[in-house]
């Protein structure tokens, strides 16, 4: 899988290059030391996943997200100092479109990191979310309608619920006829 880093503080990238680096199945497609210059790149270039810091110059990790999701998307985790701390920016960034967050690990002598298991998690996690491995499909920014042929085949519709939901989703699969595919009119 191709990793980003986008992370202002050079200590931070070391940290988080090594543990990419550790676990030996992904690679470094860039680094941004502001969120501004991770819009640029990931333009140009866009990795399968950017480890995106919040608190940056210029642009901090959220509004970067933000644009980065509207325009080239890919998966995103917050790599942050401390989550606990930064919560409030760390949800603004989940709801601009990044998937977690983690605590930026820490150097800890000439060959490893303190915090790279719960990274490399993650790492983990994504490119079993993201199918990393399998050719990656481009996204369609034309916005061109699907071709006909292709809106006729099966579908899969996922919902979720949460506080309330059930009661609203039995009321939505009520009216759902099994062998058409089509709901019925309550009258």
């Amino acid at each position: 899988m191709r990793i980003a880093i986008v992370n202002d503080m050079v200590m931070a990238v070391e940290a988080v290059r090594r543990v990419i680096a550790g676990g030996g199945q992904d690679q470094l497609a860039w680094v941004a030391l502001n969120g501004s210059e991770a819009v640029e790149r990931c333009s140009a270039d866009t990795p399968d996943l950017i480890l995106m810091d919040l608190i940056m110059p210029r642009m901090d990790g959220v509004e970067a997200t933000r644009r980065i999701m509207a325009n080239s998307p890919c998966a995103i985790v917050v790599v942050t100092a401390n989550v606990g701390e930064n919560s409030s920016k760390v949800f603004e960034a989940m709801g601009a479109g990044a998937l977690d967050a983690v605590n930026t690990p820490v150097l800890e002598g000439a060959a490893g990191t303190d915090g790279s298991n719960a990274l490399l998690a993650k790492i983990e996690t994504i490119r079993r979310l993201i199918g990393a491995g399998q050719v990656r499909k481009n996204y369609r920014a034309d916005k061109t309608p699907v071709p006909v042929l292709a809106r006729r085949q099966k579908q899969l519709v996922v919902m979720g619920a949460s506080a309330g939901g059930p009661a609203a989703l039995a009321a939505v699969l009520g009216h759902y006829h099994p062998r058409s595919g089509v709901g019925e009119s309550s009258g």
